[in-house]
Parts: structure tokens; C-alpha cells; sequence
């Protein structure tokens, strides 16, 4: 009787054990890189890179709070590239404006757990 229980017993551990560890969750952090390029394909440097999405700043609660989040604003480095990172995937607008060289937007997928990039020319 007290073998049975002791198998029961390192039955039921490893079972709790491989649930536990079966159940973790993968990253589901995006990541979304913007390279700024002018008509020439050079980097434009210092460009303002916004990211937004027009239906979510509509709306009240979580996803207007997320979207408006500092964060979603940067200015581009040397390689004319800017780095965000987002907890949720989402469809976004991406802004792009440089005192040269003008303004230029598009759209974005995020993807989850993926970095995703893109192009832009501002001319």
C-alpha cells in the first residue's frame, strides 16, 4: 500500500511539473524599427517618428491610454533608425516628419513576439 501511494505520489508531481512548465507563455513583446531615408537613400537624422492609431485615440479606456503613451514618439539616430517596442500586436500609423525634408506616413502590423521594419522616404 505505501508503494502505491509513493508512485501515485511521484506520478502527480510530475505531472504537476510538466503542466507548470508546458504553460509558460512565450514573449509576445513587438518590437517595430523605422528607418527614415531621403529620396537620395541617404539616413535622414533627427526626423520625428510617431507612432498612433486613429481608432484607438477615438476610443476611451486602455487602448487610448496605451496608444498615447510618450513612448510612441522618437527621433531618429545617425542610421536614420528609431526603435519601439509595444506589448500588444496592432495595426499603427506611422508619421514621419523632418524639418528638410518633409513628411511621409504609412502602416504598420505588429506582430506578436516578432520585430518588424520599415522603410520610409520623406523627399
Amino acid at each position: 500500500m505505501k508503494l502505491t501511494f509513493r508512485n501515485s505520489a511521484i506520478i502527480s508531481f510530475a505531472f504537476i511539473a510538466i503542466s507548470a512548465f508546458s504553460c509558460k507563455s512565450e514573449d509576445q513583446t513587438c518590437t517595430v524599427v523605422i528607418r527614415v531615408v531621403r529620396a537620395n537613400g541617404g539616413p535622414a537624422t533627427s526626423a520625428k517618428v510617431k507612432l498612433t492609431s486613429n481608432w484607438g485615440l477615438s476610443q476611451k479606456g486602455e487602448i487610448a491610454d496605451y496608444l498615447s503613451n510618450s513612448e510612441n514618439t522618437k527621433l531618429t539616430d545617425g542610421d536614420g533608425g528609431a526603435t519601439f517596442t509595444f506589448k500588444n500586436p496592432a495595426i499603427l500609423d506611422v508619421e514621419v516628419t523632418h524639418i528638410s525634408y518633409g513628411s511621409a506616413s504609412d502602416l504598420i502590423k505588429l506582430e506578436p513576439g516578432e520585430t518588424v521594419s520599415k522603410t520610409i522616404t520623406v523627399q
